[in-house]
């Protein structure tokens, strides 16, 4: 059975409000500004990407929102600001981002993956134990010195040193 996806769910409600929009100035007095315009391009644009390359489509779709947040382009023929003295926000746009960065978990994993720190490299281990042959007639000062931090031997080199101080007792 398919999974469905629920990151789609925020470019599905903008895409309804839009319809919405586009009905009811079709059948009232309602006139889209040019925030209207710029918003169904946008979306329009959105729901391309969407299929055509996620990453990309996160990226604008944030910016979308970002940018209807502080009212340059809309999605719905009336405009809400909620704000002090002119300056405000649209909530509906507040609701539609917090949806999509809650559904969007994995893609912002996929965008910026390194949350805890870099990712340790993995050794070639046919290296460290080639280093560890090299290495095994070194004294305890020169192992402790390429396992030093300012140390300018490779990764493996030093997991080597590691391990022949290790077998030595002196780790």
């Amino acid at each position: 059975m398919k999974k469905i996806e629920t990151n789609i769910l925020p470019l599905v409600i903008s895409a309804i409000l839009i319809l919405i929009s586009l009905g009811i100035t079709m059948t009232s007095n309602h006139i889209l500004s040019t925030e209207h315009y710029i918003g169904i391009v946008s979306l329009i644009i959105s729901i391309i990407l969407y299929f055509t390359n996620r990453k990309i489509y996160f990226l604008f779709f944030a910016l979308t929102l970002t940018i209807g947040l502080v009212g340059f382009l809309d999605f719905y023929y009336v405009q809400f600001k909620v704000g002090f003295a002119g300056v405000g926000v649209n909530p509906i746009f507040i609701g539609l981002m917090i949806l999509f960065f809650a559904v969007s978990r994995e893609q912002m994993d996929k965008i910026s993956p390194e949350k805890d720190g870099p990712k340790k490299r993995i050794l070639n281990e046919s290296l460290v134990k080639s280093f560890q042959s090299k290495f095994t007639d070194k004294t305890v000062m020169e192992l402790n010195e390429i396992i030093g931090e300012n140390s300018k031997f490779t990764d493996e080199a030093k997991e080597a040193a590691k391990r022949i101080l290790g077998e030595k007792n002196v780790l």
